[in-house]
């Protein structure tokens, strides 16, 4: 009940708001006059001004389609890109706050803290602090009741959705309500300060000995869900041109260090910052980079991981057909009706890559005509995908503004090669080979009911009178290759066994660090179980 009646009390206020942008029509307002300087706006300007009145979660929904230019026109993106997040600071009693909500006396921690915030955005508050060791630090401090505002704004915007997708076949085909169910689950652990706290601890010990970032120290004894307490870091802006010459730096060498940063955080660690926009990540003087501001991550698991590789690798080798098999397996949706117009369609978009010069090349323009590509196929990729273009969009832009020359397509090459190595190294054969037996093994064990029923006709000699002699002959050739098979199956696993007690037994002589005969054993065992699977798959 009491969830409906916020509900109600913000349906009020979005009304009242959209109509006073002129979008009363939406929701059937009868008073759809817009007044003043309003009227003489753009619809995208009144569409950005009313998402920015309407509060925090349309401001960061609006942000989070800031770089879909393969949904949404190209003014209406320039609009959503000028979203601010910024709003009036909201007088707070921190003392009290960190007595109440966290149980500690505050002269027993702090030496000073600022009563006035430096920083304050829609969810959250910042102050300037000082602990009696000396350390300077900030407090990140939740607004009070953000969590409850947001929780209505999203059965709003979840109802909202479900009315466009019932009546609209575009918003249908974006998959509107899954697009939504992501959002909501991303601006919630936004609101979680426990969950940036493990975000941070994770980044850390991913970057952990790595001398190009700084990795500010957190106080989770002063933190909890609703206030967060870290080292206060003295930099600047990674974008600030001027202020990077002031401290000796050089802009070209601090572009391509936050790029190689973030490549790192993708195709490595599979974590990455979702939002690098130039206010999260400063410069130290040092030449150090900091990222901040880890509400907002993207996780990629193992096998997501895997894909992705494949996924770039593909697309930078221009293999349209190698691209489209791993676009099938990382998509929620793949609704192709033509799949050698989509071949087509790829080919076209490479030529045009191949046709312009790197210094031309906006990974931005790039990134949006593939999209495009994806959108008119109706190929809806997963969402921490949209999550990394706006990434390396947003990163490629700062790297542009310091250097204009910049070009991202081409900074990937170095990690396509080294994920390339690492594929072929030793351990990663191994790996494929173990994976490989454990499938074949699997395989033997869950063997079809149908495969053993015909067995155990054959060897009560049913199948003779059940079967016509053309159709056993069919069959006895079928079987005979079954068993060659097997067999070929049988000697493959004894020579995976047989190469790992060899690497147990460490003889040399030895090929990185692995005895040459057991890599000679993994490599054929390999050859043997592709062939196995290859020759397994029935003909058309």
């Amino acid at each position: 009940m009491e969830n409906q009646k916020k509900k109600l009390k913000r349906t009020v206020s979005l009304v009242k708001i959209l109509a006073k942008y002129g979008f009363g029509e939406l929701l059937n307002y009868t008073n759809n006059q817009t007044e003043g300087e309003i009227s003489s706006l753009s619809v995208y300007e009144r569409i950005r001004m009313a998402l920015e009145e309407l509060g925090p979660t349309y401001v960061k929904f609006g942000q989070a389609f800031s770089s879909r230019e393969d949904l949404l026109p190209k003014e209406m993106i320039l609009e959503l890109q000028k979203l601010q997040d910024n709003v009036e600071a909201k007088p707070m009693d921190v003392r009290e706050l960190l007595n109440t909500d966290l149980g500690v006396d505050p002269d027993e921690f702090f030496a000073e803290i600022d009563p006035e915030p430096f920083a304050s955005a829609s969810i959250s508050q910042v102050y300037k602090a000082t602990l009696i060791n000396g350390q300077r630090v900030i407090l990140k401090i939740k607004r009070p009741g953000i969590r409850e505002v947001v929780a209505s704004d999203m059965l709003i915007m979840k109802d909202i959705a479900k009315l466009l997708v019932n009546y609209s076949e575009a918003f249908r085909r974006i998959n509107l309500v899954e697009v939504l169910e992501a959002f909501e689950k991303s601006i919630f652990q936004e609101l979680s300060f426990l969950n940036e706290l493990a975000n941070i601890d994770r980044f850390s010990r991913n970057f952990k000995g790595n001398e190009s970032i700084y990795l500010a120290k957190v106080y989770p004894e002063l933190s909890n869900d609703n206030i967060l307490c870290m080292e206060f870091l003295d930099g600047v802006k990674i974008s600030d041109k001027d202020a990077l010459l002031s401290m000796d730096l050089d802009p070209a060498a601090i572009a391509r260090k936050g790029l190689d940063l973030y490549l790192i955080q993708v195709l490595e660690h599979g974590f990455f910052h979702a939002d690098p926009h130039p206010g999260n990540l400063m410069v130290l003087r040092s030449g150090k980079i900091a990222f901040i501001d880890f509400g907002s991550m993207g996780s990629l698991t193992p096998v997501e991981k895997e894909m992705l590789e494949d996924f770039v690798s593909h697309f930078m080798a221009q293999d349209a057909k190698r691209l489209i098999a791993v676009m099938k397996k990382m998509a929620i949706r793949f609704n192709v009706t033509d799949e050698n117009q989509l071949e087509k369609d790829i080919h076209g978009f490479f030529d045009l890559l191949d046709g312009a010069s790197l210094e031309q090349m906006d990974i931005k323009e790039v990134l949006g005509k593939f999209s495009a590509i994806l959108n008119n196929n109706e190929i809806l990729m997963p969402d921490h995908l949209y999550l990394l273009v706006r990434g390396i969009v947003l990163i490629e832009g700062i790297g542009r503004a310091l250097v204009p020359d910049l070009n991202i397509i081409e900074s990937l090459r170095p990690y396509i090669l080294k994920i390339a190595f690492r594929k072929l190294s030793p351990e990663e054969l191994k790996k494929s080979g173990l994976k490989l037996l454990r499938t074949l093994t699997e395989a033997m064990k869950t063997m079809p009911d149908d495969v053993q029923s015909i067995i155990s006709k054959l060897n009560s000699g049913e199948l003779k009178v059940q079967q016509e002699v053309q159709g056993l002959s069919a069959l006895n050739k079928m079987m005979g290759k079954g068993i060659n098979r097997m067999v070929m199956a049988v000697v493959m696993c004894g020579l995976l066994i047989s190469s790992s007690v060899l690497i147990l037994a460490d003889k040399p002589p030895k090929l990185s660090g692995i005895p040459v005969l057991a890599l000679t054993g993994f490599l054929i065992s390999i050859a043997l179980g592709l062939y196995i699977l290859i020759s397994s798959r029935p003909k058309n």
